[in-house]
């Protein structure tokens, strides 16, 4: 797994505070001038360099977008129970690398339809909840949303209604073993 604080662009301090920032209040709830000052930036320098709220956007979202493609290619190649327990394993990862643009694009992606990047990652996921089984049936693609919405919400919320705080290696197994559960324990489906 790659380090969650590894620069983004060159502008990781910037991109970490909009992610935050739209994670927290949604799209509209942020402030240009908020995210720069957590930034140690001016209001005029992130405009300068990203024109505006939008193209900020699109730039914090693009590498959770850009590493979910490789993501569901992989899916698609495997077809046994191991194989796709295997990629529940990457995709755990890849949920906790990119957890702030996962619960942006979860919670708040509704009210950003028709945002490129945001539009990209419906395809995405559309697409990884195909390839997991749910073959149109309205309740596995619940089950997908449940599972995916859940765990999203577990790395970014659990430590203000958890009573302890769990290690990540430990939340780590208990997410792959429970979307192991969820998205993939189901009649005709190997596991």
């Amino acid at each position: 797994m790659q380090d969650p604080t590894r620069p983004i662009g060159g502008s990781a301090p910037l991109l970490q505070a909009a992610l935050r920032q739209f994670a927290a209040v949604g799209f509209d709830g942020a402030s240009l001038a908020r995210i720069a000052d957590e930034a140690g930036m001016s209001k005029s320098s992130v405009l300068y360099h990203f024109g505006s709220k939008e193209a900020l956007l699109d730039a914090a979202l693009r590498p959770a977008v850009d590493d979910l493609r490789p993501l569901l290619e992989r899916l698609e190649g495997t077809g046994d129970g191991e194989g796709r327990h295997a990629f529940l394993r990457d995709f755990v990862d890849y949920l906790y690398e990119h957890r702030l643009a996962v619960a942006v694009l979860i919670n708040h992606g509704q009210a950003l339809s028709g945002h490129g990047v945001v539009d990209e990652a419906d395809l995405l996921v559309r697409g990884l909840s195909e390839h997991l089984g749910p073959s149109g049936h309205d309740r596995e693609t619940i089950r997908f949303g449940v599972a995916l919405a859940g765990a999203a919400f577990v790395l970014v919320a659990a430590d203000r209604w958890s009573a302890s705080h769990l290690p990540d290696d430990e939340v780590r197994a208990v997410l792959v073993d429970v979307l192991g559960e969820l998205v993939l324990a189901r009649p005709g489906l190997p596991v």
